[in-house]
């Protein structure tokens, strides 16, 4: 199923603008103020010209005052005073759309529009495009951090954040379908895809979990994130969050669907599976071996941060014997001057870490590393002196924070260090077996788990070993012969490498 806005039966020329179909009416000025409350920063302007007045209506606040006077004024002027008097030839506005209801009328100047009308003429107006661009420039990425590769971050301005898309895309298969989300103020949303890769399935089911929002207003992505996703309560991200326009391409030449929300510096990336947030675009800017390993070397962080604090508090309550003698005593050494069982020794520098860690993301970025690592280094050091904490449990607490910190996305690394509380907890009172049930229980949920109908815990559940070759590792590209979720794979890859059969080495 295809998502394109249907033609009108004839054909629009030349310079003509758009009709708006819904909603038509009767303009009336007053009325128009009158829904916009009679705000200060409404003006009216008459232009007269011959025997007719134009009545120019527009929000100080959000248009370009001189976009208004060069591309709209002046050319109003110029051509009205002419013998062909059509608004329609006004070829200096960047835009020009037809209107004839007052809700169109206030939609479009709320969008930093002028309104442009014939007085005494209540039956059409055009809208001219003369919007103020406020926002930052095109900068690095702050939170998705690479050795190589470009180092372009997405905007807040959903029109920039689509050209960094297609400046990467170029193919015509690029389609984009616009959302205006929220009925007291809306939120632009663009679905962007490439139109012969993506799943039809799953492009019917984010457009209709699109249309089905009703709120009155969109007050962050974090918003659409929950009405959208499959399971809401699910501990584990099911969207992929990225502020990097390469690896958003990337994705969408994978067959999947991008959502660019404005005003957001994010895009949606879906459906995501678990291994997609273990991946960096420092894989495929590296050697094979080198992603291979470490996106390897990822999982086992995962593995650290999720289960090392509960292991180490199941040995040292119930399975001592497991350890070497020399350890034990070294252990119990250090044990025997913590008042606490080893789950409120771990807790309480989980919490702690927990601390330093929101109290540097708030502090100013000059004084936040220094006071990272410095306040790691005092408290940790105060709490083993002043016999609150062992060595052991610093040891492991350490450990486990810079397996965190490896994870390249900050959802699941969030993810990670919640759920290993109540692993700690199951360690506690059962030991190996709490540990086991939880671990059974954290794989029952992602095999169950699915985004927008795609299993989640692919490659894994349900098994396929084809698909590790550019999930759990990177093989080089010419041995990938087909697009990640595509219904119709692509095999063209060996083809680049048939120059290697020509010569004196084995052909691959």
């Amino acid at each position: 199923m295809r998502f394109r806005k249907s033609e009108s039966k004839k054909k629009k020329q030349g310079n003509l603008p758009k009709k708006d179909s819904e909603n038509v009416g009767i303009l009336s000025l007053e009325k128009i103020k009158s829904q916009l409350n009679y705000t200060d920063d409404l003006k009216d302007r008459d232009i007269h010209i011959d025997d007719q007045i134009y009545v120019l209506l527009y929000i100080t606040s959000l248009v370009d005052q001189e976009k208004l006077e060069s591309k709209v004024i002046e050319p109003i002027i110029e051509t009205l005073s002419k013998v062909d008097n059509n608004i329609s030839n006004l070829v200096y506005s960047q835009g020009i759309t037809s209107i004839q209801s007052n809700e169109s009328a206030i939609n479009g100047l709320l969008d930093g529009n002028c309104l442009l009308m014939e007085k005494g003429n209540p039956k059409e107006g055009y809208l001219l495009e003369v919007n103020q661009t406020i926002g930052r420039l095109v900068n690095i990425s702050f939170s998705e951090n690479t050795v190589t590769g470009p180092n372009e971050s997405f905007v807040e301005n959903v029109n920039i954040n689509i050209s960094l898309l297609r400046k990467r895309v170029k193919t015509p298969n690029f389609t984009f379908k616009k959302y205006s989300l929220g009925s007291e103020t809306t939120v632009d949303v663009a679905l962007i895809y490439v139109d012969k890769l993506v799943n039809p399935d799953i492009l019917q089911k984010v457009d209709e979990r699109l249309k089905s929002i009703d709120l009155d207003s969109i007050r962050s992505s974090g918003d659409i994130q929950d009405f959208i996703e499959d399971h809401t309560f699910s501990p584990f991200p099911q969207i992929l969050v990225t502020e990097r326009p390469d690896r958003a391409a990337a994705n969408l030449m994978d067959g999947r669907v991008v959502l660019v929300i404005d005003g957001d510096p994010s895009v949606f990336v879906l459906p995501a599976t678990i291994m997609m947030f273990f991946h960096s675009q420092d894989d495929d800017n590296s050697r094979w071996y080198l992603g291979s390993f470490f996106r390897i070397l990822r999982l086992i962080g995962f593995v650290n941060a999720l289960l090392l604090p509960a292991i180490y508090i199941a040995i040292v309550s119930y399975h001592l014997e497991i350890i070497p003698m020399e350890l034990i005593y070294s252990l119990q050494s250090s044990l025997s001057y913590v008042p606490f069982r080893p789950i409120v020794e771990l807790i309480l520098m989980q919490i702690s870490l927990e601390l330093l860690r929101e109290a540097s993301i708030r502090l100013p970025p000059v004084v936040a590393q220094t006071f990272g690592i410095v306040g790691a280094l005092v408290v940790g050091t105060a709490m083993v002196e002043a016999g609150l904490v062992s060595y052991g449990g610093l040891i492991i607490v350490a450990i486990t924070a810079v397996s965190s910190f490896v994870q390249p996305n900050i959802e699941m690394s969030s993810t990670i260090r919640v759920l290993g509380f109540p692993l700690m907890l199951l360690a506690a009172m059962f030991g190996f077996v709490g540990i086991a049930f939880g671990v059974f229980f954290l794989l029952i949920h992602l095999s169950r788990l699915t985004s927008f109908g795609v299993p989640y815990f692919t490659p894994f559940a349900p098994l396929n070993i084809r698909e590790f070759k550019n999930t759990v590792i990177r093989i080089p590209k010419w041995m990938q012969d087909n697009h990640s979720n595509n219904p119709s794979p692509s095999k063209r890859g060996n083809r680049s490498r048939k120059w290697k059969s020509h010569e004196s080495e084995e052909p691959y």
